[in-house]
């Protein structure tokens, strides 16, 4: 079998590509939007699958080991050149504009290139679905080097199995495989390993790839014994689709239990669909195969859905990092974006498409790679540095943080017990008006809130606090819940207020929120006001916002807004500020607006304050705790 042959132009099917397309459609969405369709990593598998399905449809034949070695060629010079010409434009610009983006990606660009990214990642423990603060441009092309390791892995088979003419033989062997490769993902979900090492695992994610050459081999050998109408066909892919489009809006990748049945049963449901878009195919001329505007379309992106994905998130950082504060109008951002992922993919797909490609295009950017690999060397990672210095601060807040609790803790107890000693000296008295009576100089102290209507509330970032203002905080009392976040703003915020409980976790999130407080409620007793600082993790619904209202029976709570650079932000900020709007005792504190357009009080991540920055945020929840209780200077 010669070159020709090899490469000669085959049949194209339209569906297949549609199909393609708006599994790109879906992985794309969701990284833009991850909090609102959360699923969308899902359609992955249909990548994997439908590679599996073509490879074996387009190599079902006996394969020399001449003709196995020039197939790898082939692809291999379809899927790497673009990928490295890219990643070496980006690392280009990212080393002149932006050095945090430079320092998370150089790293991956190698790897990539080599094609173990999916492997360097689980080493390196990065997380797919955490991309908080991480500028890594190159992030999502592990599935490339997983592809390309199952390119290799298919003529392996093909190789060793050459000598198997029967299809029900391989259909069996395949079926072993697969049942491996599953079996080992199931095992290591009930472990509980860390997530990244099923999701990016070639061993765990190959049996997408084999369910697709075994429908393949199912479709040539039964296919046409299924007696099924044109528009019974239509009806099944419907179906089909709605089946594995619906789990795309509440499918989280973060949930450990969706690894041991769910991502095999969506496979099958992926695959089946495939089998009957195959089918429909086939089964109509080419008459009945009108695809209108929006299937010419659809098929468009299919044909470039290579150049599309690799660009889409490339694009997404550059945008995130350089211009996210500068949009508000984000039907605008994210038109801007899609128009530039269309007009970089269509030149790549005009250079890239071509049969030949100049050695030049290849070779400079790889060697590109390699200086920007020995540049990153030298100079050291910079924000990998400040992050280190970053999680120092961190662990020794928490350190901090858990001594004094435990102070608190102890000084609460205390209180609590003179407040029963006392209780128990007076004969039948009233519990509500003991403490009333034995706390009343501190209320008339904190009575200061009560104001005169004269009372002119202080900019919200005037931070020139009167001793009058710090004697009014230095004596309340505070219960917080917060993230990351705000455990490193603890020491800030302690200056000011003494009286402080904090209970701070990485990664929490409002889900969170209610049952930390309630626990801080029982264990320990809430004080005189309540601080809430999550959102940073995605989300700030209404009902957890309320069920944190109703433990804080009628103190006055306030909620701290985000800012990062996830799509989620202006979601959860918005969901915050409609919240307190409808409650009176609910309070904002708008990060978010005062952080904005001062990059210079962040860490390099683009979310953490540093230590500036904590500064600002204490200060921020001083002057709105002072404002709302109407303090005077």
């Amino acid at each position: 079998m010669n070159v020709k042959e090899l490469t000669k132009e085959r049949r194209k099917y339209y569906y297949l590509s549609i199909l393609r397309a708006l599994a790109l459609i879906a992985v794309s969405t969701y990284h833009l939007f991850a909090h609102a369709f959360p699923g969308g990593f899902l359609a992955v598998i249909g990548f994997l699958s439908m590679s599996g399905f073509l490879m074996e449809m387009t190599n079902d034949r006996y394969l020399s080991l001449e003709d196995i070695l020039l197939s790898i060629k082939k692809r291999i010079s379809k899927i790497m050149p673009p990928i490295i010409f890219l990643m070496a434009i980006s690392l280009l610009l990212s080393l002149i504009f932006a050095r945090e983006i430079f320092d998370d990606s150089a790293k991956s660009s190698l790897a990539t290139a080599f094609c173990f990214e999916n492997i360097r990642q689980i080493l390196a423990g990065a997380s797919y679905f955490d991309r908080n603060g991480n500028f890594n441009l190159f992030i999502h092309l592990w599935y490339i080097s997983i592809y390309v390791q199952f390119i290799f892995i298919f003529y392996l088979l093909k190789l060793v199995g050459r000598k198997i003419n029967s299809d029900l033989v391989k259909i069996f062997l395949l079926s072993l495989l697969t049942l491996g490769s599953i079996g080992l993902s199931y095992y290591l979900a009930n472990k509980d390993v860390p997530i990244i090492r099923i999701y990016y695992g070639t061993d765990t994610r190959i049996y997408a790839f084999f369910m697709g050459m075994i429908f393949y081999l199912l479709y040539k050998n039964y296919g046409r014994y299924l007696e099924i109408s044109k528009r019974a066909l239509k009806i099944i892919v419907a179906l089909l689709g709605i089946l594995l489009f619906v789990p795309m809006f509440f499918i989280n990748g973060e949930d450990i239990n969706i690894y041991k049945t769910f991502f095999l049963i969506y496979t099958l449901v992926f695959n089946l669909l495939i089998f009957f878009i195959f089918k429909l195919e086939n089964s109509l001329d080419k008459r009945e195969r009108k695809l209108g505007w929006g299937g010419s379309i659809l098929v468009f992106i299919g044909s470039r859905s290579l150049y599309y994905y690799i660009l889409q998130y490339i694009v997404q950082v550059f945008f995130s990092y350089f211009l996210i504060n500068i949009f508000d109008n984000k039907i605008i951002y994210y038109g801007l974006q899609v128009a530039w992922i269309l007009f970089l993919g269509e030149i790549c797909y005009a250079i890239f498409s071509r049969k030949k490609i100049n050695k030049f295009l290849i070779l400079i950017p790889f060697l590109s790679l390699i200086i920007f690999n020995i540049i990153s060397l030298a100079i050291g990672n910079k924000k990998e540095q400040e992050m280190a210095e970053l999680k120092a601060r961190f662990e020794q807040s928490q350190e901090e943080i858990k001594k004094q609790n435990e102070l608190q803790k102890k000084k609460n107890s205390k209180k609590e017990k003179a407040s029963t000693d006392n209780s128990d000296n007076e004969n039948k008295a009233d519990e509500k008006d003991i403490d009333k009576e034995n706390n009343s100089e501190e209320k008339e102290r904190k009575n200061l809130k009560k104001a005169d209507s004269d009372f002119k509330e202080k900019a919200y970032d005037d931070f020139d606090f009167t001793e009058n203002e710090l004697d009014y905080v230095k004596d309340i009392s505070v219960s917080a819940v917060g993230d990351s976040v705000l455990i490193n703003i603890d020491k800030y915020l302690r200056n000011y207020m003494p009286n402080l409980y904090l209970d701070g976790k990485v990664g929490r999130d409002m889900p969170e929120g209610p049952g930390i407080l309630q626990a801080i409620k029982d264990n320990v007793g809430l004080g005189d006001i309540v601080l809430i600082s999550l959102g940073s993790n995605g989300s700030a619904n209404h009902k957890d916002m309320q069920a944190i209202m109703d433990i804080a029976d009628g103190r006055d709570v306030y909620f701290v807004n985000t800012s990062h650079l996830q799509s989620y932000m202006d979601k959860v900020n918005s969901d915050m500020a409609d919240f307190v709007k409808d409650n009176p005792k609910a309070h904002l504190i708008d990060w978010r607006s005062y952080v904005k357009d001062r990059p210079e009080l962040l860490a390099v991540d683009r979310t953490h304050p540093n230590v500036e920055g904590s500064q600002a945020y204490a200060d921020l929840v001083i002057r709105k705790i002072l404002n709302e209780n109407k303090v005077r200077p």
